[in-house]
C-alpha cells in the first residue's frame, strides 16, 4: 500500500510497463514481452498474446474508486517491433469530493497522468473501459503521447457523468482532459492532436453541450506517417458511409495522419459497441487481424457487431 500519511490518507499508484520483442527467429514464436513495476492501487492482471504476438495487459484498481486527492500515474514504454493492448478489467469510478470536507469543502481533483512513449515500428493500442464521474467528482486526466514515424496509437477515452440508473447527475463535478500526441522531431514540436475538454453541469445541460445526454467518448487512431493518403481518406468515408444508415450519435474527423471519432449518448455499451467496429476497420487496414472481445470485459458486449 503506498499511502502518503496518516493525514492525508489519498492514493498515490504508479505503473510502469515496458514491451519488447522477443526477437524470436521463428515468426510464429515472435512476440511482445512485458517487463513492469507498479504500487497500489495498480494492479495486472495476467498478460496473455494473441496469434501475432501482441501483448494484451488488463490493468486492475484494486481500491475499488477514487476520492479527492488520489494521484495515479501510467507510464508506458514499447520498445522497437512491439505490439500493445492495454485495457482494464473494470470502470473506474470516481467518488463525489465537493462538499465532503469542513477543511476544504470545494473538494479535491483525482489526478492520473498517462505518459506513452512509442519506439520504431511499435503499435500501441490504449482501450480502458469507461470513467464513471459521481455526483460533486472532481476528475483531471493528462495523456502524452510521443511516437516514430513508423509507428501508430490507438486511443480510447469513455466517460459517463453520473450514475443515470439512479437518478444521479454530474452536480457540481467536472471531468477534464488533455491529450497531446506529437512524433518525435528533434527541429520541432510535431503535432499529431491536440485535445483538450472539460465537462460540467452546463455542458451536461446545454443544448448546444450534451442535452442531457450522460455519455461521451472519444476514439483517436494516429497511423503511421508512411500511411496512403488515399487509403486513409478511403477507410474514413468507409466509416462513415457506415453508420450513415444507423441511428447513432457519432461524429467523425479526417486528420493529416488519422481519424477521430466523438460518441454522445446515453449508453456507454452502445459507444463500446460502435468503437469496436470502427477499431476492426483501423486494425484491418492496418494489416492486422480483426480484434476479438478480451475476456476482462463486460459480458453484454460479447456479441457479433
Amino acid at each position: 500500500m503506498n499511502m502518503k500519511n496518516n493525514s492525508d490518507s489519498c492514493w498515490e499508484g504508479n505503473c510502469y510497463l515496458t514491451f519488447s520483442n522477443n526477437n524470436s527467429l521463428d515468426s510464429e514464436n515472435n512476440k511482445t514481452i512485458l517487463n513492469s513495476k507498479f504500487s497500489a492501487p495498480f494492479k495486472l492482471i495476467k498478460s496473455k498474446h494473441d496469434f501475432e504476438g501482441r501483448c494484451i495487459v488488463p490493468l486492475l484498481h484494486t481500491a475499488g474508486g477514487l476520492v479527492g486527492g488520489d494521484k495515479l500515474n501510467l507510464d508506458v514504454i514499447t520498445k522497437e517491433n512491439t505490439k500493445v493492448l492495454i485495457t482494464s478489467s473494470s470502470a473506474q469510478k470516481v467518488y463525489g469530493s465537493i462538499g465532503r470536507s469542513l477543511i476544504q469543502p470545494e473538494g479535491k481533483y483525482t489526478l492520473q497522468k498517462n505518459n506513452f512513449y512509442l519506439g520504431e515500428n511499435s503499435h500501441l493500442e490504449y482501450l480502458p473501459q469507461e470513467t464513471i464521474i459521481f455526483a460533486n467528482g472532481l476528475f483531471f486526466q493528462e495523456t502524452k503521447v510521443e511516437l516514430k514515424n513508423n509507428s501508430s496509437f490507438v486511443y480510447c477515452d469513455l466517460v459517463r457523468l453520473g450514475r443515470s440508473s439512479k437518478g444521479e447527475s454530474i452536480e457540481k463535478g467536472i471531468f477534464k482532459s488533455k491529450l497531446k500526441i506529437k512524433r518525435e522531431n528533434h527541429l520541432f514540436d510535431d503535432w499529431e492532436f491536440i485535445d483538450q475538454i472539460e465537462l460540467n453541469k452546463n455542458v451536461f445541460e446545454s443544448k448546444s453541450g450534451m442535452d442531457y445526454m450522460p455519455v461521451f467518448g472519444s476514439l483517436i487512431w494516429i497511423c503511421n506517417r508512411n500511411f496512403s493518403q488515399e487509403k486513409l481518406e478511403g477507410i474514413f468515408i468507409l466509416i462513415k458511409d457506415y453508420f450513415r444508415s444507423k441511428k447513432n450519435n457519432l461524429s467523425f474527423g479526417l486528420l493529416e495522419n488519422g481519424i477521430s471519432v466523438r460518441f454522445l449518448g446515453s449508453s456507454t455499451q452502445e459507444a463500446r459497441q460502435n468503437f469496436f467496429w470502427i477499431w476492426a476497420q483501423f486494425r484491418k487496414s492496418s494489416g492486422f487481424l480483426k480484434p476479438k472481445y478480451e475476456g476482462v470485459w463486460p459480458l453484454q458486449d460479447a456479441i457479433n457487431y
